[in-house]
């Protein structure tokens, strides 16, 4: 809760019925609540009700710090009372860090703490307060002990050497302990930060290494692309040169199988023994349906070939035409496998189909299809 208790007088206290903690001081909102009281623009003097408040965290007392030393004087006066003893030493501790020109104050009620905020209000700055004649001898040690403590563990001011004040006799050893301690966190601050460059250090190199091998793998990936750009386009180019060639012989097919047709109907028409035109016309529907089967192989038979199958149909007239096929690449030496691969079967399924082809053929079982195709050479 914030309220105005005079012109540049505010009053803050935590309106809750259970024990709390002072987690963190948001900055921004006190200076909206000012402007709301209508005494922004001003040194503002604050009274702080720490009712219920058992325990004020770190991040509060930096904040608390970065209010007084980095903001500038927002808060001329802050008043403290019904302080807890659990947060008493860390009160006083915040007092002693606090400067002169914005000045923690821990009072015993509301009455002291309005009374002192009236008196810094009217001091000249020549007399000193009555309070602080009572912070001499034992109080005053403690007070700079807290806050040199507070500056080391709190603010992290490990620069300013701590020196023990001569009015403090019994507590020297205290301030000597407490120098060793700064010490100690200014080297183990030196070792942190070599630590942290270390590790910025590796860290970098490992960036760098990893930035390299990254490269690496794009100027690979770069190559690969390129040589499978130059590659995919000779394939490209050398299917296109196939499709071409098939074309051509696609045509030259048909043109041999038209004079082919011709010469049937000439021959048909001449006026020859019947015995004599019947063996021509056989060996032209031969010729005809050889040029057929080369259509249906997708391949470029030599004239052997053509020899080979026009035998073997008269030979054997009852064979398709995939099983010609299947005699001329036996005939040619291919293998099960490869057979199986040119005409899509599986190893298996042709190795059923040569099985029924053999006995198709009328071979005996120690005869093999190879010696039988190449018989017809020795025929020929």
């Amino acid at each position: 809760m914030f309220a105005a208790i005079g012109p540049d007088i505010v009053y803050i206290q935590a309106i809750t019925d259970r024990d709390i903690f002072l987690d963190y001081m948001d900055i921004e909102l006190f200076r909206t609540v000012c402007g709301d009281l209508g005494i922004n623009g001003r040194k503002v003097y604050v009274v702080f009700n720490l009712e219920h408040i058992r325990n004020i965290r770190l991040t509060y007392k930096k904040d608390f710090a970065n209010l007084v030393y980095n903001w500038g004087a927002i808060i001329s006066v802050l008043a403290l009372y019904n302080v807890h003893p659990s947060i008493r030493t860390v009160a006083e501790g915040l007092s002693c860090i606090s400067p002169e020109d914005s000045r923690m104050l821990i009072c015993d009620s509301y009455r002291d703490a309005v009374q002192r905020i009236m008196y810094c209000k009217s001091e000249t700055g020549y007399e000193e307060p009555p309070w602080k004649k009572a912070e001499s001898g034992y109080n005053g040690c403690i007070k700079q002990f807290l806050g040199y403590l507070a500056r080391i563990c709190w603010l992290d001011l490990l620069d300013l050497p701590i020196k023990a004040p001569t009015a403090c006799g019994e507590f020297k050893p205290l301030f000597i302990a407490l120098e060793e301690f700064r010490k100690d966190r200014l080297a183990k601050a030196g070792e942190h930060r070599q630590q942290i460059s270390r590790i910025e250090q590796q860290g970098n190199l490992q960036l760098e290494r990893n930035q390299m091998l990254l490269n690496e793998k794009l100027d690979l990936y770069v190559k690969n692309s390129a040589a499978y750009r130059e590659e995919k386009a000779a394939v490209t180019k050398s299917i296109l040169a196939k499709d071409a060639e098939l074309e051509q012989l696609a045509a030259a097919a048909e043109d041999d199988e038209c004079r082919l047709s011709r010469i049937y109907e000439q021959i048909s028409s001449l006026g020859i023994g019947a015995e004599l035109k019947t063996r021509l016309l056989v060996e032209c529907v031969a010729l005809i349906e050889t040029d057929a089967a080369a259509q249906q192989f997708h391949m470029e038979l030599t004239e052997a070939d053509r020899q080979f199958l026009r035998m073997l149909q008269q030979k054997h007239p009852s064979l398709s035409k995939k099983e010609l096929r299947l005699c001329l690449l036996i005939k040619l030496r291919y293998n099960t496998k490869e057979i199986a691969r040119e005409t899509g079967f599986s190893v298996r399924g042709m190795e059923t189909t040569r099985y029924r082809l053999h006995s198709k053929l009328g071979l005996k079982k120690h005869q093999s299809m190879k010696q039988y195709f190449a018989s017809f050479r020795a025929e020929s």
